[in-house]
């Protein structure tokens, strides 16, 4: 596990799961790991990622119920990821703006929209948010790959 993503999870009390083989499309094997918040009641915010077989990050997701008191603050934490030449500043800046545009889109459409790309050397970003029903508010999902080994900064 990368220093990134145990110090996201640490500050986050996401319970980070062990590596593990899981099939994957093509009759191909790929290494994953997931850890959510546990405790009844609780609004789900989780964190997944796929690693190589090294445990280099190849890319990760935060997953956060919209209606999950500082879901906004866990993307922007998620978003400020250690990979190399990944530049947070742009980052958290095109976060406000997609997670604006994503939500007045949600909010009129209630139907999963799925935000520009951010993109910073070789790494890119997606927010999604989506929801069963139209009176849900729905997930969010921020995922980033790309880019090499995700490090604490």
């Amino acid at each position: 596990m990368d220093d990134f993503l145990t110090g996201l999870a640490g500050r986050w009390d996401v319970s980070l799961g062990k590596q593990r083989l899981i099939d994957a499309p093509g009759d191909k094997n790929v290494w994953h790991f997931t850890g959510s918040v546990s405790g009844s009641g609780e609004k789900q915010l989780s964190i997944a990622g796929v690693p190589t077989q090294q445990g280099d990050i190849i890319g990760f997701s935060c997953l956060v119920d919209a209606d999950r008191p500082k879901a906004g603050a866990f993307l922007k934490d998620c978003v400020k990821t250690g990979i190399p030449n990944w530049d947070s500043e742009r980052a958290v800046a095109w976060l406000s703006t997609a997670k604006q545009q994503v939500d007045a889109l949600y909010s009129k459409e209630h139907r999963p929209i799925v935000s520009a790309m951010f993109v910073s050397e070789k790494a890119h970003a997606l927010l999604r948010r989506s929801g069963p029903t139209s009176d849900s508010t729905g997930t969010y999902e921020l995922s980033v790959t790309g880019g090499g080994v995700a490090e604490n900064s």
